[in-house]
């Protein structure tokens, strides 16, 4: 006994076998898609942050450079966001326009255990921060009373 097979049986097969292989296709690329935009997110949230560290880390240095006397003026500084300029008064503007600065001073006390010693000074901090608000780096630095 020998069976016939209608002629549409195998095309309906191989259509079949095309929609699921077209459907997986489509969820790769649709994954490979979703890992490139979130790998190039994480690269500009990366730039941000170097941007906000280098951008703390100079007003830090600027700020260690001030005489002693005007060191507490400093507290509560603030450049919002797009407004930090170089030291000549010139808009920096590139990386540098999606992040602010803000300064605070507080008066500081170091025991140096070894020498069983009070060092009196300034905790300088400069904080970096997004449009948002959002946080981006936080730099401190110890400044001491100089010695009459």
């Amino acid at each position: 006994m020998q069976v016939h097979k209608h002629p549409f049986h195998r095309k309906g097969i191989a259509l079949l076998e095309v929609m699921i292989a077209v459907g997986l296709l489509t969820f790769a690329v649709a994954a490979i898609t979703s890992a490139i935009v979130a790998g190039q997110q994480q690269s500009l949230e990366a730039r941000t942050t170097i941007v906000a560290s280098i951008a703390a880390e100079s007003l830090l240095s600027q700020l260690s450079q001030e005489p002693w006397e005007t060191i507490d003026s400093w507290h509560g500084y603030t450049e919002d966001v797009g407004s930090i300029v170089d030291p000549t008064g010139i808009p920096i503007g590139g990386d540098w326009n999606v992040i602010g600065r803000r300064v605070s001073i507080a008066e500081t006390d170091v025991f140096i255990e070894p020498l069983q010693v009070y060092i009196v000074g300034r905790t300088v901090t400069v904080t970096t921060f997004a449009k948002d608000g959002r946080e981006l780096a936080s730099l401190q630095r110890f400044i001491p009373e100089p010695q009459s």
